[in-house]
């Protein structure tokens, strides 16, 4: 049987691309002493899914095995599997198998493998022209050098070559072969899993903001990547959120394979999704089958909540800054939106990180964006807070009065900050001042928090229209 490779002529010296190569795999089936499986043989798959791009394939398939010592060609894997994560069993009989080699072969047909497995090996090749030549291949390099019985030729303008055979060790697919030994003859249910690149997920979000910005609709979506080189048809499907520790350059599969789960499941019914506790991270289960093809981006639907009250945050933060008498320093006021994950206000289930997009109704009621923040993991009950953008109508300035030095490690400076409000309604401002060092507030003429070891916090009450005058003195020591 000849193979012959066939070109469609473009507009470049180098000519090549549709490649016929006649080769009938039959799967799980027994040929001489190896037996041969494929996709079609599959009676399930399942796919879990890290935030680093990792994967975990599970991939079940029905096989009649033979007595005695046989090679098992285990074809359509993920060519970005891991191999070393690989492992294989037969539930049917687990002890019946014996596994002696593995390996893995991804030497692929293709336009440069078969020419360069080729090369001083004979070749049949028919020009544009018609003209047929035969002889030794020798090199190619988008032209094909050939020894022919008249001498050396270079050709140029090929739209077909024919080659005797497939070249040993040249494939069609990425393909793991094992060597194994058997004790019993029958049908075996047999499972492989293994670890692959390639696959990852992220949780992305819309929120859209009600007319007084007190509440908020959240719709959560998953978006998944598959660039591993296999498709998932009716895969069972499920995200693991958190950060799970990997090894580079090398993989232990038994610290990701194998998980204790306990907790209580959390279900939401209009998605599918159910969420459980997974060892130290999260765990959301897709209750249907989901088809992830190769090279395709996917998104499901995760989670719903509707009336979640929120408060708008006015902050003016400086960060930290040297004192020095006079100093004026000014910053944009940024607004935040925060909210509860709580069931109560409508949420109540562990949110993955991922990307939250803002919207809100203008009056012609037309959703307008109005901004994003990446929000981290966070465990319900706890609080969310996301940064939208700047106040256009709200100015904060704050100035240096005065500086003493009281002894040689203490300082003590009198700070006025001044807060304009050109909004026609009222606002607070939350002002955070940092200080290193250890310090008091010694007066204040707005009542003042500490926030934390090196945060004072004070809240700005600020009059639409109008201007809050905040005075205080703060004396530090080191």
């Amino acid at each position: 049987m000849k193979y012959v490779k066939s070109f469609s002529l473009i507009a470049t010296p180098i000519i090549a691309v549709l490649l016929i190569v006649m080769l009938c795999v039959p799967g799980g089936t027994v040929a001489g002493s190896n037996v041969e499986t494929t996709a079609d043989d599959q009676t399930s798959i399942a796919i879990t899914i890290y935030n680093d791009g990792t994967g975990l394939v599970k991939d079940t398939r029905e096989l009649d095995l033979p007595r005695g010592e046989f090679d098992l060609i285990f074809m359509d894997v993920a060519s970005g599997i891991d191999p070393t994560s690989v492992h294989f069993i037969s539930n049917t009989n687990p002890d019946s198998i014996s596994v002696l080699e593995q390996n893995y072969e991804y030497d692929l047909v293709s336009t440069s493998a078969l020419y360069r497995r080729h090369i001083d090996h004979d070749i049949t090749i028919r020009t544009e022209d018609g003209r047929t030549i035969d002889g030794v291949l020798l090199a190619y390099d988008g032209n094909l050098v050939v020894r022919t019985s008249e001498g050396i030729a270079v050709v140029n303008n090929a739209v077909e070559v024919e080659f005797e055979n497939l070249p040993e060790g040249l494939i069609t697919r990425p393909t793991l072969r094992w060597s194994l030994i058997g004790n019993r003859e029958g049908t075996n249910e047999c499972e492989m899993s293994y670890l692959t690149t390639g696959l990852g997920w992220n949780a992305n979000y819309v929120a859209v903001v009600g007319e007084n910005d007190d509440v908020l609709d959240l719709t959560g979506w998953v978006t998944i990547n598959n660039t591993s080189g296999a498709a998932y048809n009716d895969a069972e499907l499920k995200l693991v959120a958190g950060e799970v520790h990997r090894v580079q350059p090398e993989i232990y599969p038994s610290e990701q394979v194998y998980y204790y789960m306990d907790g209580d499941d959390v279900e939401c019914e209009e998605t599918g999704f159910v969420e459980e506790s997974f060892f130290e991270y999260h765990l959301y289960t897709l209750q249907r089958p989901a088809t992830v093809l190769n090279n395709q981006q996917k998104q499901i639907s995760l989670l719903e909540g509707e009336g979640i009250e929120t408060n708008k945050i006015f902050l003016f933060d400086l960060g930290y800054d040297y004192y020095y008498s006079g100093d004026t320093s000014s910053a944009e006021i940024q607004v935040r939106l925060q909210f509860m994950n709580s069931e109560d206000n409508g949420l109540g289930i562990p949110i993955p990180a991922g990307l939250l997009r803002v919207y809100k109704e203008d009056s012609s009621g037309s959703l307008q964006f109005i901004g994003e923040d990446r929000v981290d993991h966070t465990p319900k009950d706890e609080e969310i807070e996301v940064f939208l953008g700047e106040a256009f109508d709200i100015v904060g300035e704050r100035i240096i009065m005065d500086r003493r030095q009281i002894r040689d490690d203490m300082w003590e400076y009198d700070v006025e900050v001044t807060i304009r409000n050109h909004k026609d309604e009222p606002v607070v401002i939350t002002y955070w001042d940092h200080v290193w060092g250890d310090w008091e507030v010694r007066r204040s003429s707005i009542e003042h928090r500490q926030k934390d070891a090196s945060t004072v916090e004070f809240m700005i009450p600020v009059d639409a229209d109008g201007e809050t005058t905040l005075t205080y003195t703060i004396r530090r020591e080191w």
